[in-house]
């Protein structure tokens, strides 16, 4: 599943750190969270606010989507995946060339 954290600083609900931009977590993970922990109610106020938008991560990778990625293994997957060819390609190797060059500075 992917979700989308829409804050401009990293968050820990529990055990799942979320950092700026999309983020893929586990399915049970997220089922755990949103229905049997104590994280329930504050996560579902976060949904509904707005800072958290949740995706099926079946559905088709946009460069939008791509751009709002910061995380290095998620880029790397979606860059093996033979699915994601022309423009989002370029469009992942350009987002991680980027976050390779912040890390440098």
């Amino acid at each position: 599943m992917l979700v989308e954290y829409t804050e401009p600083r990293s968050r820990s609900i529990g055990s799942l750190y979320l950092m700026p931009g999309i983020n893929q977590v586990d399915d049970k993970r997220w089922d755990f969270i949103t229905k049997e922990s104590l994280f329930r109610n504050p996560v579902k106020m976060m949904i509904n606010g707005g800072l958290l938008v949740v995706t099926d991560d079946r559905e088709k990778l946009t460069i939008a989507m791509v751009e709002k990625t910061y995380d290095i293994e998620l880029l790397s997957e979606w860059l093996a995946n033979p699915k994601n060819k022309g423009p989002l390609r370029g469009a992942i190797r350009k987002q991680m060339q980027v976050l390779e060059v912040e890390e440098a500075i």
